[in-house]
């Protein structure tokens, strides 16, 4: 996963991916 320019923007597709798995 990419951060980008945004660091906020890839900790939080981070944090939505970690959710998904433990889901």
């Amino acid at each position: 996963i990419g951060m980008g320019n945004n660091p906020m923007v890839g900790a939080t597709v981070a944090c939505a991916v970690a959710v998904a798995e433990a889901l």
